[in-house]
């Protein structure tokens, strides 16, 4: 059967990896391979991005359990390379629940590697739960005249109100009072967006938060962790 050369289907659809699609269906006595990965529109992705990039991890999933985070990029499924959507798609889609596979993974410029076992999806009753990435701060708006007047740019920055005791946001050196304009060399417009931002950096994974204290630019680097 033929694979569609476009993926152009919401992000549900796309919950590792469609196995309700007509593309590539399973033989009628054989249930696809589940992964538990969350992948973007394939249009959108980078000509210059090696692999799969993961948009996000189901709670519990293979994926999950193999160690694997939003933002890895997947280039091969037992030593078989996979450069789109459709090929990752074909590729786990010829493995049976309970297989054994090998996802060489880029990350932030790393090569590693990372094993799991491939499951049965579970019928969704709802919106996918997904591993979600924790700073450990909480933040309000700011007008633009107070951006400026804390040293931020006006198109960004949120005023820091708390951070939680042992969360990344203190180990780096977050305080209250900081202005955060800047997380992942994307701009932070709003405390949701910081959530946002946070939440797509992937867990285990280190981000640049910048931001001005005291007129000063300061970068610190936090780990990410998962959400409590």
């Amino acid at each position: 059967m033929k694979t569609p050369l476009r993926l152009v289907v919401p992000l549900l659809a796309l919950f590792m990896l469609v196995p309700w699609s007509r593309a590539a269906a399973p033989a009628a006595n054989q249930s696809p391979g589940w992964l538990g990965i969350l992948l973007g529109d394939a249009t959108q992705s980078s000509p210059d991005r090696e692999g799969v990039l993961v948009r996000g991890v189901v709670e519990g999933g293979p994926a999950d359990q193999g160690r694997l985070r939003a933002m890895d990029s997947i280039v091969a499924v037992n030593a078989v390379a996979v450069r789109s959507n459709a090929e990752l798609l074909a590729r786990v889609r010829e493995l049976e629940p309970g297989s054994l596979v090998t996802l060489s993974v880029k990350r932030r410029g790393h090569d590693l590697e990372f094993r799991t076992v491939l499951g049965m999806r579970a019928e969704l009753t709802g919106r996918p739960k997904l591993v979600r990435g924790w700073l450990g701060v909480d933040a309000i708006e700011l007008p633009a005249s107070l951006r400026a007047h804390f040293g931020a740019p006006e198109n960004a920055g949120v005023l820091v109100s708390e951070v939680i005791e042992g969360s990344p946001a203190e180990r780096s050196g977050i305080r209250i009072g900081d202005v955060i304009f800047e997380a992942d060399g994307q701009p932070v417009t709003s405390a949701p967006a910081l959530t946002t931002l946070v939440d797509l950096a992937g867990v285990e994974n280190s981000i640049d938060v910048v931001l001005a204290r005291d007129g000063a630019r300061i970068v610190v680097g936090p780990l990410i962790e998962r959400r409590p």
